[in-house]
């Protein structure tokens, strides 16, 4: 294990231990997003332990720093990815982070304190609970996949263009679950159709190193065990971003 991958993994199982009972949640903005005290103190005391140990990392974050990018050197923070789940008392939420150095993503972590489970992912592999992880390609007609547009018309519709192979579909309401359970093999794969850095970047590493196909397009972040499932993603047009090129695994790291 890297000295990256030991400091996530501490910094994450520290940061869990802030939750108690007293959630106050707050309305994010006019679309439904919720936001809760736990978001803010977990996220300010991982900026705290960053900037204490990377001086020359910036940072980029759901809370404090969402309008920054990804930078050469830097880390991103999801404090609880899937704050709707948490405020609802539904124990699919996550605490993710991952690092990034000269420009490749170098080690991440996703944390479900709920179920107990710690998956990491460092350049020796990806991990659930020190167990390695290594996805086996699986039958797509029995597969699970979880789709996360954002938005429910854009959601029917990929489940619409995809559906005459891929019949059993989820939302899970966390990027970062979705991921960790593509990893895992629990899931087929997932599409996560946004641009918050924080969202995808620990997950998709976590499925790289896992041995699973990572698509890193605008407006797509596809993870799958599966090159059919680019394929039909590709057919499908689900985004006009997608192109001839689509079914390459991606190079770079995320």
């Amino acid at each position: 294990m890297t000295q990256d991958a030991k400091f996530l993994i501490k910094t994450a199982k520290h940061a869990s231990k802030l939750i108690s009972k007293k959630i106050e949640v707050k309305q994010k903005d006019d679309k439904g997003d919720l936001v809760t005290n736990f978001d803010y103190e977990i996220e300010k005391f991982i900026i705290d332990k960053i900037k204490k140990n990377y001086l020359d990392f910036s940072i980029v974050s759901e809370e404090f720093n969402c309008d920054k990018t990804l930078s050469k050197n830097c880390f991103t923070i999801d404090p609880i990815d899937g704050t709707v789940n948490f405020a609802n008392k539904i124990p699919l939420w996550a605490i993710q982070i991952a690092c990034v150095r000269d420009g490749k993503t170098c080690a991440s972590v996703i944390f479900l304190p709920k179920l107990k489970e710690l998956y990491y992912a460092d350049t020796t592999g990806a991990y659930l609970n020190g167990k390695k992880l290594n996805i086996k390609k699986k039958n797509l007609i029995n597969c699970l996949f979880e789709i996360d547009t954002g938005d429910i018309k854009k959601t029917l519709e990929t489940v619409d263009n995809v559906s005459n192979t891929v019949k059993k579909f989820r939302n899970l309401g966390s990027a970062g679950i979705a991921y960790a359970w593509t990893a895992s093999g629990k899931l087929g794969g997932t599409i996560f159709q946004s641009e918050s850095a924080w969202d995808y970047t620990p997950g998709m590493f976590l499925v790289k190193m896992a041995g699973g196909i990572t698509i890193n397009k605008k407006g797509c972040h596809l993870a799958s065990c599966s090159k059919e499932f680019a394929t039909i993603l590709e057919k499908s047009c689900v985004t006009k971003n997608l192109n001839k090129n689509l079914l390459k695994t991606s190079k770079k790291s995320y």
